[in-house]
């Protein structure tokens, strides 16, 4: 009798797991105040967290559930996310997390937040470019990283995360026709893994127009 109702209730539970019916797993529910501004370094700069959103966003998970997390992004840059996710939904493409650094579960991985070694998906996150004590564009909520484990950031012998790898086989890689780099692109933003200067950021989206341009150099004079 035990043994019937454990096949029953596995039938069911597979069943609404397939139907897309199962509890959508929450990642992330921060209020935008805290998303923003709640654990920062000192140096950040108010008037460019007053640029940023905070957009809710779902995503299939590696264990094949739905999540919800949260992206802090550029107010400019908001219905360009919701619209890249709503294809990452639909393609059921799997996504680590999405939690904003100033998350309690990310804030635990390093100072600030700050850690290479991650395989979360973020946008906003206040620090220099790597190697440099320029701006990122990740400081203006300009750009964003999407499974950084499965997609290193390569230059020579340097890879981040550390001991990350590149394999275009593996579920949750980006390669350039996939649906989501495509995406990406369709609406104007960069993909780190079309660069051929020596350095490969496979994870990386960034997106520069007109509007924000004048706005960026404000904080990115060499």
């Amino acid at each position: 009798m035990i043994g019937q109702f454990r096949t029953i209730f596995t039938t069911i539970l597979v069943f609404f797991l397939l139907a897309g019916c199962a509890p959508t797993i929450v990642d992330s529910n921060l209020q935008p105040q805290q998303a923003i501004y709640e654990n920062q370094p000192p140096d950040v700069m108010s008037d460019i967290q007053k640029e940023l959103v905070t957009v809710t966003v779902q995503y299939y998970g590696f264990d094949g559930v739905r999540h919800q997390g949260q992206v802090v992004i550029h107010k400019g840059l908001e219905q360009d996310i919701k619209k890249i996710f709503n294809v990452i939904l639909e393609k059921r493409f799997p996504v680590e997390s999405v939690i904003p650094i100033a998350h309690p579960t990310i804030q635990k991985k390093g100072p600030y937040g700050l850690s290479s070694d991650t395989n979360n998906t973020s946008a906003y996150v206040w620090r220099p470019i790597v190697k440099s004590h320029k701006l990122s564009l990740h400081a203006l909520g300009l750009a964003i990283d999407i499974n950084p484990r499965l997609n290193p950031y390569i230059k020579g012998n340097l890879v981040l995360p550390p001991n990350a790898s590149y394999n275009p086989l593996k579920s949750g890689t980006l390669v350039s026709n996939s649906p989501v780099v495509q995406e990406f692109k369709r609406l104007g933003w960069e993909w780190g893994g079309d660069w051929k200067q020596g350095t490969m950021d496979y994870m990386h989206f960034q997106k520069i127009d007109k509007k924000t341009e004048a706005w960026i150099q404000t904080y990115r004079n060499d």
